[in-house]
């Protein structure tokens, strides 16, 4: 029989909850500022790639297209795409954030941990599959200044695409399975 953590607010108080703190607080507290971190990060790496023309057209050089003579609007747009990116990967951070802090209290099979792990994994879902169908778009807004038939619109799929994807599928998965848990033991403590 699994024995269930405190669901309550005053976990605290409880010898099960000092134990579970003392092996996983210390990872909690990492993972919430890990997840601010990460989001915050990849706001300023597309800002910083997306500023710089030079960096730019080196990066797409690289791929084997030349965007010689890009703009600074269509960076501007460029980056513009990738905040749209970046808004349900932020929201999937904060869901992280949210998470890890009510692992932190205590409440590990609350209803509220399986919704917030649910977010997470969604918002990560809409972020990956945001990015993969705005690649085209990307391409086409680089490549927008050439000439008739020398615009682009590449479309890709990177290994890390699918890695992710499989990853984010089983956090949804765990969420349906950690609200059900939470379901049995709320069922469980009314009878007890």
């Amino acid at each position: 029989m699994i024995e269930s953590l405190p669901l309550s607010a005053a976990a605290s108080d409880d010898p099960k909850f000092d134990a579970l703190r003392a092996r996983i607080g210390w990872l909690c507290q990492l993972l919430r500022f890990a997840a601010i971190a990460y989001g915050a990060w990849t706001f300023a790496a597309f800002a910083y790639f997306w500023s710089d023309g030079a960096r730019v057209a080196a990066r797409f050089d690289d791929l084997g297209v030349d965007v010689a003579g890009l703009g600074a609007a269509q960076r501007l747009a460029a980056f513009g795409v990738s905040f749209i990116v970046w808004l349900p990967l932020a929201a999937a951070c904060y869901s992280g954030w949210r998470l890890f802090s009510i692992y932190l209290a205590g409440r590990i099979f609350a209803p509220e941990a399986a919704l917030w792990l649910r977010r997470l994994a969604l918002f990560g879902l809409l972020a990956a599959l945001i990015d993969i169908a705005t690649r085209p778009l990307v391409s086409l807004i680089v490549t927008a200044h050439k000439e008739a038939g020398q615009h682009m619109v590449s479309v890709f799929f990177r290994p890390e695409d699918l890695s992710t994807a499989l990853l984010l599928a089983t956090l949804l998965a765990l969420a349906h399975i950690q609200k059900t848990a939470a379901d049995i033991a709320n069922e469980h403590a009314q009878f007890v």
